[in-house]
């Protein structure tokens, strides 16, 4: 990891604070109080980028959208045209994070009072000068962080840096929480038994939000037609990416709520109202997701 991304303890926050977080990280950008920030997470799926657009929104910016191709020589231009207090958004655009022209002239987007982005070369159109000041932000979302490049981390070094990521548990958990109240159709029962199948079949893979919407579609098409669901949503994480193994990991959501279920059932031994206070409030979790806790807790001790 980074040296400049802050690790956390074992009261790790949950996946919608953590969003929550990334859109203050936004507001600062927005504000002008800070001129570039860099988020990455190799899941799809996690807001990231409806965090950052809902965000800039409720601030009153208008951000220039940048996802798809661009030579140096547009992004030069980009820069050029944006170049006097915008804010610049560049959306899963890692093929330009290891270029060596691309960076080049990020870096000098990014630092220096002023300022100054230059470009020397005699395909330069004449409507665009040789050189600029920029004082626009930019906001950069990337899958990973590609290691081994000093331009980048020349870059990077000039960016608030911030990850967004989640265990497969708080993916599961804020899947219960969007479909809480039914589907188009669907009861809370039905989706509730969806999420648990998925809980069931994915100890191997990377869960992503974006499985929700796809799988309660199949359960639908599946209802309809009176076959069982359930082959046609395991189809569909077959295609999931498998988990990668990381070096360290985060204690995991389960065990962090087993521990503070724990800490309630020592603090409040006779009472089950005080019990779920206690864990909501440690937790930041729901109601029925503390009895979920409750009742998996009882099986396996």
């Amino acid at each position: 990891m980074h040296p400049d991304i802050t690790t956390t303890n074992t009261d790790v926050p949950t996946l919608e604070q953590r969003q929550r977080l990334l859109a203050h990280h936004v507001r600062m950008v927005a504000r002008r109080l800070s001129h570039a920030l860099f988020t990455f997470g190799s899941q799809g799926g996690l807001g990231k980028t409806r965090t950052i657009l809902k965000t800039l929104e409720e601030e009153g910016v208008d951000p220039v959208l940048l996802n798809s191709h661009v030579t140096p020589l547009a992004l030069y231009g980009t820069l050029f045209q944006h170049r006097i207090d915008d804010v610049l958004f560049f959306d899963d655009v890692d093929s330009i994070l290891g270029s060596m022209a691309h960076l080049g002239l990020l870096r000098s987007a990014l630092w220096g009072s002023p300022r100054v982005v230059t470009y020397g070369s005699s395909q330069l159109p004449k409507d665009l000068p040789p050189r600029f000041e920029f004082t626009s932000r930019c906001i950069f979302s990337a899958n990973v962080i590609p290691g081994r490049n000093d331009a980048f981390k020349a870059v990077l070094s000039r960016c608030d840096i911030f990850e967004l990521s989640a265990t497969n548990e708080e993916v599961l958990e804020l899947m219960r929480t969007v479909a809480a109240n039914g589907f188009r159709g669907l009861t809370s029962e039905d989706c509730e038994s969806l999420i648990d199948f998925l809980a069931e079949n994915s100890e191997d893979r990377e869960l992503s939000m974006r499985l929700l919407g796809p799988s309660l579609k199949k359960y639908q098409y599946a209802r309809h037609e009176g076959i069982d669901w359930r082959p046609l949503v395991r189809t569909q994480l077959q295609t999931l990416g498998r988990k990668q193994q990381q070096p360290k990991k985060r204690l995991d959501a389960r065990g962090r709520d087993f521990r503070m279920l724990q800490e309630a059932l020592e603090c409040h031994p006779q009472s089950v109202g005080e019990q779920k206070s206690y864990w909501c409030q440690k937790t930041g979790k729901s109601r029925a997701s503390f009895f979920r806790c409750l009742a998996r807790y009882r099986q396996e001790t």
